[in-house]
């Protein structure tokens, strides 16, 4: 956890850092000496050692250029492991990100040094996103295909996060938007892409703008048959829902007979707002498009979310996520009005043994709760792996029953039980039985239905 204390400390080491380094930068401008210093506070965290800011503070200027080198090789994917001074150990890990110990830390363009994988924005944003706009049209001036314009953010939340980027709807091809999923950069977020990439990417959007301007009569032509299909099943099954748009994703379709598209809906999203959800339409095999439109989760949202307006509630949250919200530093009203306006929201826990991130979302009407405390335990939707401890299948049957504070140190008291548990090598993976509450976000209230 950040206090003044540390806060002076990392403060200290970049500027000693930065004259050793001579003021290199990554190549996204970041500060090489800000990220050595985050890597360093890690390892001081990791280590434990009380010696650690005095072992630290001995570091000449060949041992911080070494360092330096190591890690900037490292977040460029190239390097091979190496050990901090207190012995944590560095890996490379996806692009524009690294492995330090059992964590993950990202650089993000704009931001000095390290900030952990949980906490990161996943959406396109920032100088990268400009950049990504001034590459596309450096690539398209001049071209006939530059009139569809430059893409946007378009995030939907929809059973889970679609962070895309978005054009205009393009008249030429029947107003369809074209589109593109942001994870497109092979870093580890879009904020982590060095400009190389976020070049290599404009080009690739560049090309799909070029096939769509090639390929408008046909785009525009399936699309109509599709749009005709989407409309009909709307006014037939779906109240309160209205055709968004039709979007295609063109990247791997540039000379397909038949094209994949995605229908929009404006209707009820995961957070039981209005918002844009969307069903995906596949190329047909023999020129027909499947008669199928919104979906019954779509349709069903708008009247499951008037059973629990009735209430007095925004939505369900599950009694895993309720503990974090209620053991939350920050305190429960400050999170849940964090989740009256996003879709998710990350709170973190400071324990002895390390941090927990846990990462509060809106899937389907109700807040989840995702954990991870690096290298000791994560939960992915109603599973729970703890890796701590070695547990044989005798062993595991004993959980059953237990809540997860039972058996791990939780810096929260889930009321969940284990339904079933599993061995790992090391560790055991337990399926928990959750029930759920009423939330008002607004109001900061969770209680009983």
């Amino acid at each position: 956890m950040k206090t003044f204390a540390t806060d002076l400390l990392e403060a200290t080491l970049v500027n000693k850092f930065d004259a050793a380094l001579r003021s290199v930068e990554l190549e996204n401008g970041t500060s090489l000496a800000t990220v050595l210093a985050s890597a360093i506070m890690v390892d001081l965290r990791c280590s434990g050692r009380e010696d650690g800011v005095d072992t630290i503070d001995t570091l000449d200027e060949d041992a911080i250029k070494k360092l330096g080198a190591l890690l900037l090789f490292a977040i460029y994917g190239d390097g091979r492991p190496f050990s901090l001074p207190l012995g944590t150990v560095v890996r490379p890990y996806q692009p524009g990100s690294v492995e330090i110990g059992a964590e993950v830390w990202v650089i993000q363009t704009g931001k000095p040094g390290l900030s952990p994988m949980e906490t990161v924005r996943y959406d396109a944003y920032g100088r990268n996103l400009e950049l990504l706009r001034e590459f596309i049209s450096k690539w398209v001036q001049g071209r006939p295909w530059q009139c569809i314009g430059l893409p946007s953010p378009s995030n939907i939340s929809d059973y889970g996060p679609v962070n895309l980027l978005a054009f205009p709807p393009f008249h030429d091809a029947g107003g369809v938007v074209l589109q593109r999923e942001v994870n497109s950069t092979g870093a580890a977020c879009f904020a982590a892409a060095m400009p190389e990439d976020i070049k290599f990417l404009a080009l690739s959007i560049a090309n799909d703008m070029r096939a769509m301007w090639h390929r408008r009569q046909d785009i525009a032509e399936q699309a109509r048959a599709v749009r005709q299909i989407a409309e009909r099943k709307i006014s037939n099954d779906a109240v309160g829902v209205a055709l968004h748009a039709i979007a295609i994703d063109l990247h791997r379709q540039h000379t397909d007979k038949h094209f994949g598209f995605y229908v929009h809906y404006d209707a009820i999203d995961d957070a039981f707002r209005p918002g844009v959800v969307r069903n995906f339409m596949p190329a047909p095999f023999e020129g027909v498009y499947p008669n199928q439109g919104a979906t019954h989760e779509i349709v069903g949202r708008r009247e499951a979310r008037d059973v629990v307006r009735a209430l007095g509630a925004d939505g369900e949250i599950d009694s895993f996520a309720a503990a974090v919200v209620r053991y939350a530093p920050e305190g429960q009203a400050e999170v849940l009005a964090r989740l009256a306006i996003d879709y998710d929201t990350v709170v973190q826990f400071v324990t002895p043994l390390g941090p927990v991130y846990a990462t509060l979302y809106w899937r389907d009407g109700c807040i989840e709760a995702e954990i991870s405390a690096p290298g000791r335990i994560v939960k992915r939707g109603e599973f729970l792996e703890w890796y701590e401890e070695d547990f044989d299948a005798d062993d595991a049957q004993t959980l059953l029953g237990l809540t997860p504070l039972d058996v791990m140190p939780l810096p929260f008291d889930a009321r969940c039980t284990i339904k079933q548990a599993t061995p790992l090598r090391p560790g055991v993976k337990m399926q928990l039985d959750s029930n759920s509450f009423l939330v008002n976000c607004a109001s900061g209230c969770i209680w009983e239905r």
